[in-house]
């Protein structure tokens, strides 16, 4: 979709901006024309969703996020797609500014100029730690129901 800047082309950023802060997701651009890709825009989200704020934010590779939780496969598959300039969907560990570890689902996408050169990376954050703990709980339920029927089962052959 394009917008016809035609009515006041300094607007739509505005207009843009506003917009963006008032989803629910975490929104960044970063620029890969700039040493170690910092992020230049985030949204009001992202800043909710990590506690950092903008002077914390703008200026950074994303990858502050991970604080010193470095060994992480999701790692490997963010480089792989920004350097084949390839979207890619991860859920990967990150850290709030006060220390405490949220699961981000993140989507990465590259923005083309009209000439096929990536301008920008669009991440989109979600926090997913419930949904993320819920499945762990399940998982640790499951498997103490599953050795409670197993030891139930031999107390009934016995």
């Amino acid at each position: 979709m394009s917008f016809v800047a035609e009515k006041d082309p300094g607007l739509i950023p505005q207009v843009l901006s506003v917009i963006l802060d008032s989803c629910v997701n975490g929104v960044t651009l970063a620029d890969p024309d700039i040493a170690d890709m910092p992020i230049v825009y985030a949204n009001k989200a992202f800043e909710r969703m990590t506690g950092y704020t903008q002077a914390d934010i703008i200026g950074k590779n994303c990858r502050f996020l991970q604080g010193e939780d470095r060994d992480q496969e999701e790692r490997k598959q963010l480089r792989q797609a920004i350097d084949n300039s390839q979207p890619l969907e991860v859920t990967i560990r990150n850290y709030r500014k006060d220390g405490t570890l949220f699961y981000n689902h993140l989507m990465i996408s590259p923005l083309f100029d009209a000439n096929g050169k990536v301008i920008y990376y669009l991440g989109v954050q979600y926090d997913v730690t419930n949904q993320v703990k819920a499945a762990e709980e399940i998982k640790r339920l499951s498997e103490s129901l599953e050795g409670l029927s197993r030891r139930t089962a031999a107390d009934v052959k016995s």
